[in-house]
């Protein structure tokens, strides 16, 4: 109990001291995962020395998991080298950055002169940002050499493909405040957003407190996001086509489809209807492991629930049939309408803040930023951009005919 009398004083001086004299708070993006959650980095002397939530952000609103509210430490840990250094006699000693350059480039240039441009692989990152994804790419280009790449070759390069196969471009159509505001259904299917991106998910939670939105989870592994699902599937790995199919057997069997919209946007969805006739609830089952009554009620629930997203990770991308995963889910979508629409969708969920922006710009063996391809007419076009003579450029390469074919991943 608090005794009688005040029980709040003033702040001392001392107290409210700022430690850091003359510092600043400058806005920031966590780059651990791809929810962008807000940061107010505090600087002092070009010194990252303290960090806060961000309350106006439009995705994290003031929070942050455990991942983000240490990002400050990428900055200051103590593992972090804080200057170049070059193992001499088995010790690594400390040198100058010119020095570092400069090594490194003679290194580089005599490697090329030996070997020929394609000895060099330049490896990419989706902690780049736009700009340095760009230069990264032109980098390689004068250099030479195709063989560039980074991590969404082993990430979501099957959702780049198979949902650019799809619908024309390769990724997240919404966004998580979509979902908030407008999403009635949520499928989420090889995705566990509730651990590998906490704030992320606490959309998800808010569209069911606010929207009354049914969250459905599909995992081999009943995950933390799972736990918070009003229904569950376990499927059997490697199934996601199959169940997406015996799904779209039982739309176009009741009717559920958007007949309009396949009318007017939509083209071989003929196709798609005689594979699913085959994929009845039993052969479904059978083949996924869920039980044929679950497939019935989800798939009632998500076709007659307007508007509904799926949503997808590297639980859907991870796979042989990793292409094939990620053309099927986009098209459960156009059957049902749902794509183009405010709460629909696909939101395909990255592991890193830029993996889109990344391949965007094209740190990629089989395209030049934009995915402008490898044609003449696109070096000619990126010639012109960066001011640089086409015959010079195209001489930089080991012939004419390597500027046209895919590097190595």
């Amino acid at each position: 109990m608090f005794a009688s009398g005040n029980t709040v004083r003033e702040a001392t001086k001392e107290e409210i001291k700022n430690p850091f004299p003359g510092s600043k708070k400058v806005k920031s993006i966590c780059s651990i995962c791809s929810a962008g959650c807000g940061i107010v980095a505090e600087v002092q002397n070009g010194v990252w020395v303290r960090q806060d939530v961000a309350q106006d952000h439009p995705i994290s609103e003031g929070s942050h998991c455990c991942k983000g509210i240490d990002q400050i430490d990428l900055v200051k840990s103590k593992q972090r080298i804080k200057h170049p250094l070059k193992k001499v006699n088995g010790k690594w000693e400390r040198i100058s950055w010119k020095q570092a350059i400069d090594e490194i480039s003679e290194k580089m240039l005599e490697l090329r002169a030996e070997n020929g441009p394609d000895s060099a692989m330049f490896l990419g990152s989706a902690k780049f940002n736009l700009q340095q994804s760009f230069y990264f790419s032109k980098f390689a280009a004068l250099w030479g050499t195709n063989n560039i790449d980074h991590v969404a070759r082993v990430c979501h390069s099957a959702s780049v493909a198979g949902a650019a196969n799809t619908w024309g471009y390769g990724a997240m159509t919404n966004h998580f405040g979509d979902v908030v505001g407008h999403s009635k259904a949520i499928l989420m299917i090889g995705a566990n957003s509730a651990s590998a991106c906490p704030i992320g998910f606490k959309h998800f939670l808010k569209a069911k407190d606010r929207n009354n939105a049914k969250l459905i989870v599909v995992d081999p592994v009943y995950t933390k996001s799972a736990a918070k699902a009003d229904h569950y599937l376990r499927i059997r790995t490697g199934t996601d086509v199959a169940f997406v199919y015996g799904m779209l057997h039982l739309i176009f069997k009741n009717g559920w489809e958007d007949k309009n919209f396949i009318e007017s946007r939509v083209y071989g969805m003929d196709k798609i209807r005689e594979e699913a006739k085959k994929w009845t609830p039993e052969i479904t089952a059978d083949v996924t492991g869920i039980p044929a009554e679950k497939i019935i009620q989800i798939t009632t629930i998500f076709a007659k629930t307007k508007p509904a997203t799926a949503v997808w990770a590297l639980g859907i991308t991870q796979h042989s049939t990793g292409t094939s995963n990620t053309r099927i889910i986009p098209i459960l979508q156009l059957v049902l309408g749902n794509a183009g629409k405010e709460g629909g969708g696909c939101n395909i969920i990255r592991g890193h803040d830029n993996v889109q922006g990344s391949t965007d710009m094209c740190n990629l063996a089989d395209s030049l930023p934009g995915y402008y391809g490898l044609s003449e007419d696109a070096w000619k076009y990126y010639a012109k951009a960066w001011g640089i003579d086409f015959n010079w450029l195209q001489g930089r390469f080991h012939s004419p005919k390597w500027m046209h074919e895919k590097g190595f991943s």
